[in-house]
């Protein structure tokens, strides 16, 4: 079944707010995304990466658990394809997920994160994109009905370090 993502877009000029789907959004610039990523990895000691990609995975939780209710999404292969499609219509890249119920794999051909990075600061020998392992699993936990946290991922290819494209595993925390 193919599905499409409904992307509404509006701007609130009293409130200077911008709405995606009726909630407060925002896209940030490469320059700024590499920025905020650059600081979670300089704040390592305090576990910046990790804050980063938890964040993220809360906030494309919670954004996509209400626009599979509100669009009454109900079999794993539609929401897999909100999933999919939402990251490339907020700018994040283009993003397969393949899942199965204990984990799967995920690909990125495009990456707003990874290719922001290569333009700011060249390539890196380690992956940058904790925004999207956030996202990549809030993806499977929506997906298969889990909460927060249920998953981890590994990132094992990235185009920040020269790739041709990122590749992520996802597993169950254990």
């Amino acid at each position: 079944m193919s599905l499409e993502c409904e992307f509404n877009q509006e701007f609130d000029p009293k409130h200077m707010f911008q709405y995606v789907n009726n909630e407060i959004s925002v896209m940030h610039c490469h320059h700024y995304a590499s920025l905020f990523t650059k600081l979670a990895i300089d704040m390592e000691k305090i576990g910046g990466t990790r804050h980063l990609r938890e964040s993220m995975e809360e906030s494309a939780y919670l954004t996509l658990q209400r626009l599979c209710l509100t669009q009454k999404v109900a079999s794993k292969d539609e929401r897999m394809q909100i999933a999919q499609q939402y990251f490339g219509m907020c700018g994040l890249g283009q993003l397969e997920l393949s899942v199965d119920s204990t984990g799967g794999t995920a690909k990125m051909i495009h990456s707003h994160v990874d290719e922001g990075w290569i333009k700011k600061w060249q390539k890196e020998k380690n992956p940058v994109n904790f925004i999207g392992q956030g996202y990549i699993i809030a993806s499977f936990a929506i997906i298969n009905g889990k909460s927060i946290g249920f998953y981890e991922t590994k990132e094992i290819k990235s185009i920040v370090k020269g790739d041709s494209h990122s590749e992520f595993i996802i597993t169950q925390k254990g």
